[in-house]
Parts: C-alpha cells; sequence; structure tokens
C-alpha cells in the first residue's frame, strides 16, 4: 500500500470516527429520555424522566421562556433522583405555575410530585396517573422501614401544595415498585390533586 493509499485510509477512518460521534451525540440529545418542553404560546408540554442535573434544566428553561403560565405533563415516567425531583416541584410552585393532564397524558411515579406542585392543577377525562411504593435497592421499600424521612419530606410537601399528605400512604400501598397503579377520578379527587374535577360520566 502506498503513501497516498494509506492517508486515504486513515482520512475514511477518521470521517467515520466524526460521523459516529456526531450520530451518538445526537441520539443522546433527542433520546436519553431526560424532562424537556416543547413552547407552545404561554403553555409547556412536558416530556421525559427527571434525573439529579435537572434542576437547573428546568430552572434555565422557565428563566428563558417567562411567558409560560402553564406545565402540560404529557408523557412523563418519574424520577431518578427524588430529592431534586421535589426540588423541581416547588420551583414549579415558587413561579405560580399552573399544571394540566391532556386526555392522552401519561403520568407516574416522581411526575405526580410534579403535577401536584401546580398552583392550579387540572386534567382531562382519559389521563392516567400513575403511583406505587419506591424501593431502596432490589428489596427494600417504605414498607420494611417504617415511618421515614422520606416519608416526612413527601408528607411536608404535599401539606404544602394543598393535598392530603395521606396521600403518600396511598402511593406505598396502591402498588409494589416494579408494578403500577392508575389512580380512578374518585381516588384523585380524595386526595386533592385536582382543583377542579371534570365531569368525566
Amino acid at each position: 500500500m502506498n503513501l497516498s493509499m494509506q492517508n486515504k485510509t486513515r482520512l475514511a477512518f477518521v470521517l467515520m470516527a466524526i460521523v459516529a460521534a456526531m450520530a451518538i451525540y445526537k441520539a443522546r440529545q433527542a433520546g436519553d429520555g431526560s424532562i424537556r418542553f416543547k413552547v407552545r404560546d404561554n403553555a409547556a408540554y412536558g416530556y421525559g424522566t427527571t434525573y439529579s442535573n435537572s434542576y437547573m434544566h428546568v430552572k434555565a428553561f422557565l428563566d428563558d421562556n417567562p411567558q409560560v403560565d402553564t406545565l402540560v405533563l404529557h408523557r412523563m415516567p418519574g424520577t431518578k433522583d427524588s430529592h431534586n425531583n421535589l426540588r423541581i416541584a416547588r420551583l414549579i410552585r415558587e413561579r405560580g405555575l399552573k399544571t394540566h393532564l391532556m386526555k392522552n397524558s401519561v403520568i407516574a411515579s416522581g411526575a405526580v410530585d410534579l403535577f401536584i406542585a401546580g398552583s392550579e392543577r387540572t386534567m382531562e377525562c382519559g389521563a392516567l396517573v400513575g403511583v406505587h411504593s419506591w424501593s431502596v435497592g432490589k428489596f427494600i421499600s417504605p414498607k420494611d422501614m417504617g415511618r421515614d424521612d422520606s416519608q416526612v419530606l413527601h408528607e411536608r410537601f404535599l401539606q404544602d401544595m394543598g393535598v392530603d399528605p395521606a396521600f403518600y400512604v396511598f402511593t406505598r400501598e396502591a402498588a409494589e415498585p416494579e408494578n403500577m397503579h392508575y389512580m380512578t377520578l374518585d381516588e384523585i379527587d380524595r386526595f386533592g390533586l385536582l382543583t377542579q374535577t371534570p365531569d368525566c360520566e
């Protein structure tokens, strides 16, 4: 192989590496599952999961979009960092944002805390609100630990948001960590998750 052919081969490998790196970067940006919003007028449509770095992302988003007064939670499966998820929830309340669920919204676990944080909380008939117990590792759940700091923290949060603190125990007992219980409208109403209940007859 002459020098020219070696240079061409090296160049081809370099170009392939650059293309692969760009593809990986784009995939991570578009599909890593982190919380993200799409703005339409004064509403922001939410998708994804919250992580340990999500608080700063959400704060920056809200700072950059002061016209947003409503968060429409669309497809949000939960959180990987409960502490920072609650920080985001309190930020939502601090900003006075309303939260809304569309008829095809599906929120679960930690995303329910974000919904609860709304100064006004509304939903359309058909929206799904999923709750379950959390776990530490594979085998330890709140049922194994009794009343702990997490329960005290969450009950205080619920009370501050105007939701019945008993909702925390309900979520623990509604389903195991690996399962999900989708709440009925009666259950949603019982714990005060909505500020306006829809007529879903």
